[in-house]
């Protein structure tokens, strides 16, 4: 019998180094690994992940507030958009710097697949610590390559290995069935297997209450204790935002005693907050900034102080960081 010392069969795993999860987001995209974002067309996914692409473009935030460091590299694939009317201009209203952002031109390379050689090709050459697939249903062959179970893994199979052996993030988006008494994970498109082989699942979908607020619920995540679920607005003035992690509800209370000591650095930090990801109306900031008990004189002053600059839209003042992000 040979030794497992000498076998190419058997690896033991005190010879295996751990090593912790990398994330883009924690806990909800991880570097690796497969992560699935669904819900109903129109609810925002794409969206969503604009602004997500925009911010690792350029080295700027999560949607929690962390600093993503340097400047990451993206690929977004999407057939379902033109590029140059609509994916392009989304791109620049999310603030992307599409120096980082590429994708294979369908026009000159057809016939692109989910699991096609080239899509690992181009993650090979460009190095990105993200790719995006929206949405999946345009990359397959058929219509029922993600239902039958066989088919599915093997597709899944192979987006995982891309993942693990050039180190970023994958992710595709998808749309629901109409199945809508099933639970979330079985109102994936396609076979179980698509969802069993990702590694977090989040599911989008609108607010009873306000159709214009977003809630992105995680559904399953296989790496890390989930952390709930995030929100985030598309208003027909004002767009884009987070609502619910760069707001300052939450140093209403306990956390209130850790902000800054004198009120012009509380209304600093707040105002930079809330503006860090997107434009916000000026009347809503001086109402956040007064529940805190700092004054719109103080508020005035301190946005003079920071460069913040306003401007008008739709008989509507919003407040901006965009100018300061642009001279950096």
């Amino acid at each position: 019998m040979q030794s497992t010392e000498t076998s190419d069969l058997i690896t033991l795993y005190s010879n295996v180094h751990s090593v912790p999860v990398r994330w883009l987001w924690y806990p909800f995209i991880a570097i690796g690994k497969i992560t699935l974002i669904q819900g109903d067309p129109g609810d925002g996914k794409s969206t969503m992940m604009m602004h997500l692409i925009a911010e690792l473009s350029n080295g700027g935030y999560t949607p929690d507030g962390k600093a993503v460091g340097a400047p990451r590299k993206v690929i977004y694939q999407c057939s379902e958009d033109g590029v140059e009317d609509t994916i392009k201009p989304r791109l620049e209203d999310s603030g992307a710097n599409c120096d980082n952002v590429a994708f294979i031109d369908e026009e000159k390379h057809s016939g692109l697949t989910l699991d096609d050689e080239r899509i690992r090709e181009a993650i090979k050459v460009f190095k990105p610590a993200l790719v995006v697939i929206d949405p999946i249903q345009a990359y397959l062959e058929s219509d029922s390559d993600l239902q039958i179970a066989v088919k599915a893994r093997k597709l899944m199979r192979r987006l995982a290995l891309w993942a693990s052996t050039y180190n970023c993030a994958i992710v595709m988006i998808g749309h629901l069935n109409k199945k809508e008494s099933s639970k979330g994970l079985y109102r994936s498109l396609g076979s179980i297997d698509v969802v069993a082989a990702a590694r977090s699942v989040l599911q989008v979908e609108r607010d009873e209450e306000d159709a214009d607020v977003r809630i992105v619920r995680q559904i399953k995540n296989s790496l890390a204790p989930s952390n709930g679920e995030v929100r985030f607005e598309i208003r027909p003035q004002s767009g884009f935002r987070w609502i619910s992690c760069n707001e300052c509800d939450a140093l209403k209370t306990d956390e209130q005693d850790a902000l800054p000591n004198t009120k012009a650095d509380k209304a600093a930090f707040c105002i930079k907050e809330m503006l860090k990801s997107t434009d916000m109306a000026s009347k809503e900031i001086m109402e956040r900034l007064s529940e805190l008990g700092i004054s719109k004189r103080t508020a005035e002053k301190v946005k003079k102080e920071m460069g913040v600059y306003s401007y008008r839209l739709g008989g509507n003042w919003y407040w901006s960081l965009g100018e300061i992000r642009r001279k950096k």
